[in-house]
């Protein structure tokens, strides 16, 4: 019986995690299928212990500060995000766009660092924030060493999303697109997840194991095409073999 309802608690939490506006009791109760009184008696146990905040004006019901500073001691625990970091402010130094660092987690491209370029192009990335790889250069860099079968698992109960104008939809292309990324070193996303945005990543290795993906993101106005060429795909692959360098295997 505590079982199941430990079960309900994470349904909740993943409830609100997918809903960080907030929810009411009567919207959660609508949305999960679980009692009024079932979800009530959830939230007044995880109240206390900030695992669940309540809005007093909106009665609207959010996850808590208890689940940040969790989130912050495990990102403190991942030894990639302690090495990477000094190399991605200074790779913000040195091209002042907005670099990320990204993990594959759950068939999701994680972001576990960044360094936002104030102001330049403001993005609704934070760390933490996860989406589909194929459509982000940091995502596809991570896809690039799966086999077809592993990339077909991943999305066997989803599709190739539409993002941006030139998000690829479809397998046989992004096999393709995965191939040339392979073969370079680097993979970049040309307003492929936001329009106006592009984004140039290169791979981070624990001995021959991709294990993370570093990126750069910024305006086409800023980031174009020929100083991508031109500067920002070494500055990127540099960086990234810099922090692979350092990495213990």
């Amino acid at each position: 019986m505590k079982l199941y309802t430990v079960e309900k608690s994470l349904k909740i939490i993943e409830l609100l995690n997918n809903n960080p506006q907030g929810l009411s009791l009567l919207e959660m109760t609508n949305m999960i299928g679980f009692s009024k009184s079932t979800i009530h008696h959830i939230l007044s146990t995880l109240l206390p212990h900030a695992y669940i905040a309540k809005d007093p004006e909106t009665k609207k019901y959010f996850l808590g500060f208890k689940f940040l500073e969790i989130s912050r001691r495990i990102l403190d625990n991942i030894d990639v995000r302690k090495i990477a970091n000094k190399y991605l402010r200074q790779l913000h130094e040195e091209c002042k766009e907005a670099p990320h660092l990204g993990i594959l987690r759950d068939g999701h491209i994680v972001y576990i660092d960044k360094i936002d370029a104030p102001g330049r192009l403001s993005l609704a990335t934070y760390i933490g924030f996860r989406t589909d790889p194929h459509a982000a250069a940091g995502g596809k860099v991570l896809l690039s060493e799966l086999s077809h079968k592993e990339i077909m698992d991943i999305y066997k109960e989803r599709s190739l999303k539409a993002y941006g104008r030139n998000t690829i939809t479809g397998f046989p292309r992004l096999f393709e697109e995965l191939e040339k990324i392979r073969k370079q070193g680097y993979a970049i996303d040309d307003e492929e997840y936001y329009e106006g945005v592009r984004c140039v990543a290169a791979p981070i290795r624990a001995g021959r194991k991709i294990i993370a993906a570093l990126s750069i993101t910024g305006s086409i106005f800023t980031m174009t095409t020929e100083r991508i060429d031109r500067e920002l795909i070494g500055l990127v692959m540099k960086a990234a073999e810099d922090i692979s360098s350092e990495m213990q295997w």
